[in-house]
């Protein structure tokens, strides 16, 4: 699982970032490394959806608890294999829960042409910003901070907008936010390639922070669609 060569990465649309332009095989190394746990941690996380279809809505907050103990979990216990592949491979799962009762929400709306675009869209701006990060020639490093800052504005005006019911502004934090955690793709995969070599520790939080990166981005891709169709899923 970490000791990827340089054949064809058999993960599809992430797998083809491993051998865009990279030179020197430790950083094509470190890369092959976070997208073979990557295309793993989807797997795990398309099963877990199944499975939330199955245990019904009131899955839904004991899974999103249990992903975040699991999250914290692999933070302590990075190091410390095989507990961190399984704790990985837990929080994916229960991820993969969470998202499936909501677009079975979606579906059961009439709204599943919605998630279809949502999930092209983000495997279309996943490829282009994954390749871009990888493979430029600029100095990212700053850019990190600049995202945090605007990370942090947007969950302050997310807990505003729990209590100022506007369906302008939550559409507005909700463009913002993909911008951000695009902004995030180019970022985190930037740093990924330009690691010479990684503790499996490292490169399984590497995974993480790439990972949350696409979960967050379709998420609010999701919503962006609902919104400027006009529908709801009430």
């Amino acid at each position: 699982m970490y000791n990827n060569s340089n054949s064809t990465n058999p993960y599809g649309v992430l797998g083809t970032l491993s051998g865009v332009g990279l030179q020197g095989g430790a950083r094509n190394s470190v890369l092959s490394r976070v997208l073979g746990l990557l295309g793993f941690s989807f797997l795990f996380t398309a099963g877990g959806a199944a499975l939330g279809t199955n245990l019904g809505r009131g899955a839904f907050f004991p899974a999103l608890i249990l992903s975040f103990v699991a999250l914290f979990g692999l933070m302590f216990a990075k190091e410390r294999a095989p507990l961190n592949l399984i704790l990985l491979y837990v929080f994916a799962t229960l991820e993969g829960v969470t998202l499936g009762l909501l677009l079975q929400s979606y579906i059961a709306a009439g709204l599943g042409g919605i998630v279809i675009d949502a999930a092209a869209t983000t495997a279309s701006i996943t490829l282009a910003a994954g390749a871009y990060g990888a493979t430029t020639q600029r100095n990212l490093t700053g850019l990190g901070s600049i995202l945090f800052i605007g990370l942090i504005g947007v969950i302050v005006a997310s807990i505003l907008g729990i209590f100022i019911h506007l369906a302008f502004l939550h559409l507005m934090i909700s463009m913002v936010a993909a911008v951000i955690f695009t902004g995030f793709l180019v970022y985190d995969f930037n740093r990924v390639a330009n690691t010479p070599q990684a503790s499996q520790g490292n490169v399984i939080l590497m995974t993480v922070s790439i990972y949350l990166d696409i979960y967050n981005l379709f998420l609010n891709l999701l919503f962006i669609l609902q919104s400027l169709s006009g529908n709801s899923r009430d």
